[in-house]
């Protein structure tokens, strides 16, 4: 970190989707500066770096890591990539801001938890969600007490065919409940305060094996937390590409005196021509006005807070553990048939 400009260093590893949305959110802050992204191929790394202005071009991540200015790195590589770029980054001494999950194995988790808690560097999982306002609203009611004690959670992510089809290439690495209910998962814990301790699941196959890609059609597990309150998590990619959003999810909490309800569906804004009818999302990242807004954007512009002020971030490492654990038994019960504990 420069402490005379008060800027912080970001370098970026990962050139795609999630990159770019980074890239968008980190050149509207003034307190950061964009040195570096490392991308394979190299072409879409250097088209970010046209595009946002960022200093240097890397396809190899450890020139990156060796740069003595770049103070925060923001890991958004596909899921399976995490964990070894985690560990070198910490290794090197670089804050890090990764997309969410953490990693895709528990083993790999605790390794990364362990450098984390020797070294200085601020660790946190993009579980940028929780910077959308109607669930940290939602999060702020239920610990208030407005429905009492939280007793029965179900959350439902199920996505468009293109997802795993189209718009990732790695959709065989992993399954749709590691890359949709793990938001939801790490909410779910949030609203309710509580661990996870035991999970039964079970998957559904066949649509996308018959387009050559052997990852799960859908998913549906059902968990139970420290303190008697279950939730159910139903994770899909197989809509339709005629949905009218890419992303169909909601959100309920029942307590015992209330229920909150998240729809979130259309964000505000409906959109009809004379090929489509489509609800533009809007929560994760939107252009407002030359600036990027958005959840993508609150979650990193709070690790830049963090890092210039020496606190912890909001998204603790622990609870982003607990995330993996719960998944890695979601897929433990898929095989065994059996309820299996987290």
């Amino acid at each position: 970190m420069n402490r005379e400009t008060g800027t912080v260093g970001v370098g970026i590893i990962g050139a795609g989707i999630m990159g770019r949305s980074h890239a968008a959110s980190a050149v509207g802050d003034p307190r950061v500066r964009l040195r570096s992204v490392a991308g394979l191929p190299r072409e879409t790394a250097v088209q970010l770096a046209e595009t946002y202005r960022i200093e240097t071009v890397t396809d190899d991540y450890t020139d990156l890591l060796a740069d003595p200015a770049v103070d925060l790195v923001i890991v958004a590589t596909p899921d399976h990539l995490h964990a070894e770029i985690c560990l070198a980054a910490l290794n090197a001494g670089k804050h890090v801001l990764v997309e969410k999950p953490l990693t895709t194995s528990l083993a790999e988790a605790d390794r990364i938890l362990a450098v984390e808690r020797e070294s200085a560097a601020t660790l946190m999982v993009s579980f940028n969600h929780r910077w959308i306002p109607a669930y940290a609203q939602a999060r702020a009611e239920i610990a208030a007490g407005r429905i009492g004690r939280p007793r029965l959670a179900y959350a439902r992510k199920n996505d468009r065919i293109h997802v795993p089809t189209t718009m990732l290439s790695w959709s065989e690495r992993t399954t749709c409940a590691w890359f949709l209910s793990s938001h939801d998962m790490d909410l779910v814990g949030w609203f309710l305060g509580a661990r996870p301790v035991r999970v039964y699941a079970s998957a559904v196959s066949g649509v996308l094996r018959e387009r050559g890609i052997d990852t799960p059609d859908a998913i549906q597990a059902q968990v139970t937390y420290e303190g008697g309150a279950v939730a159910t998590f139903e994770s899909c990619w197989i809509y339709p590409d005629t949905f009218p959003t890419m992303t169909d999810s909601f959100i309920e909490v029942v307590g015992e005196h209330g229920v909150i309800q998240l729809p979130r569906v259309d964000d505000q804004l409906q959109l009809t021509t004379e090929d489509s009818h489509e609800y533009p999302r809007l929560s994760i990242g939107a252009d407002l006005h030359g600036r990027r807004g958005g959840a993508v954007t609150a979650a990193q512009q709070h690790m830049i807070d963090c890092i210039l002020e020496g606190r912890p971030p909001l998204v603790d490492p622990q609870s982003s553990r607990d995330v993996i654990a719960l998944l890695e038994a979601v897929h433990r019960s898929i095989e065994s048939g059996q309820p299996e504990p987290v």
